[in-house]
């Protein structure tokens, strides 16, 4: 993707590349809630669900990894889900 970027647009082909970073790719989901609890991140404003619901499902991989790393922490997931 990187050398699409570089190749694709004009600010690579002028040597001012588009960079993708992505510093917590690496991390699990337990470890991003730790750190973002640590930084005071407002999790109710954070979205994981892959539905464009107004309502996370909790049901999609996304919404149950999160679900899971929340537990995994004895954490309560602040994000309002759909109950079905």
């Amino acid at each position: 993707m990187q050398e699409v970027f570089r190749l694709g647009t004009k600010q690579g082909r002028e040597g001012n590349a588009i960079a993708i970073v992505a510093p917590l790719i690496q991390l699990k989901k337990t470890e991003i809630i730790q750190l973002g609890d640590r930084l005071g991140v407002p999790w109710e404003k954070t979205w994981s669900c892959y539905a464009g619901d107004e309502l996370a499902c909790g049901v999609c991989d996304s919404c149950r990894l999160r679900l899971a790393a929340f537990a995994a922490l004895g954490l309560e997931d602040p994000l309002p889900y759909r109950r079905e």
